[in-house]
């Protein structure tokens, strides 16, 4: 059974990168990370799931938003925690909205549900796994 302050450490580390990277905080992003993180998009754009360190993550998610998006909110929710001692799995649903910087193109999109896994470590709870399964999207795919 998960106590309710793992489960608050554990939805907090979730939802922070959301949020973080919404408000272009990129430090904080990084820091709800472990070292190495295991990113799973394959639902959205195929290919296969891939192993980087937090750092090299988190510096593509600036590059790319700041090349393509003035805006951006993810909306994550409805969390469903399961843990075992020094790991944990965090289900929750998702909407990730993105306004373009060339307004031609207008906005773009996408939901469905994140299956991020934990560890516990020395500074908290920390991710090291995402994977997002798409299910609907509407707009412009970039």
């Amino acid at each position: 059974m998960t106590s309710t302050t793992d489960r608050d450490a554990i939805t907090n580390a979730v939802n922070q990168i959301a949020i973080m990277a919404d408000l272009r905080n990129w430090e904080a992003c990084r820091d709800a990370f472990s070292d190495r993180v295991e990113t799973d998009y394959t639902s959205l754009t195929g290919g296969e799931p891939s192993t980087v360190t937090a750092e090299d993550l988190v510096k593509g998610w600036e590059t790319f938003f700041s090349q393509t998006f003035k805006v951006t909110q993810h909306l994550i929710g409805s969390h469903v925690v399961i843990s075992t001692g020094n790991t944990a799995t965090c289900l929750s649903n998702f909407q990730a909205h993105h306004v373009y910087l060339d307004t031609t193109k207008g906005t773009w999109t996408l939901g469905g549900v994140y299956e991020h896994g934990l560890i516990r470590t020395p500074q908290g709870w920390r991710v090291n796994r995402m994977k997002m399964t798409w299910t609907w999207e509407s707009g412009n795919r970039p």
